[in-house]
């Protein structure tokens, strides 16, 4: 992630185009108009193993800035496979900030409705 990041900084494009895994095999022909994003910073928030050794996840604030000097970032989980012992990244898992999770216990259908009436929630509150 760190190094792919570093090639988008340094416009290494024939970088990138060999550790994204659906063009790793292909010939770089590289593009000259392809629009320059000024990125700031990277920061790393979580690493998760993926189902096999060979899959792994990496969910990153990327930081750049937008064309009124203002800092923007870029939220993503990305999908990263190990080939040949060589790491490519694959696909975005997710692009935007995690989903939060409820704090608070589930409401279960027979239980007594949170709104205070007395009645099951099931005969209250569920289908409103």
């Amino acid at each position: 992630m760190r190094s792919r990041f570093s090639a988008h900084v340094a416009h290494d494009d024939a970088y990138l185009h060999r550790t994204y895994l659906p063009t790793s095999k292909t010939p770089f022909v590289a593009e000259d108009d392809s629009p320059r994003v000024p990125w700031t910073r990277l920061t790393v928030h979580a690493h998760e193993p993926g189902p096999t050794p060979d899959i792994s996840f990496v969910e990153f604030s990327a930081f750049y800035l937008a064309d009124d000097q203002s800092e923007q970032v870029l939220l993503e989980k990305s999908e990263f496979r190990r080939v040949e012992g060589q790491w490519f990244y694959t696909r975005v898992v997710r692009s935007g900030p995690a989903p939060r999770k409820s704090a608070g216990p589930k409401v279960g259908r027979n239980d007594p409705c949170p709104c205070g009436s007395g009645k099951k929630y099931k005969q209250c509150c569920l289908n409103k």
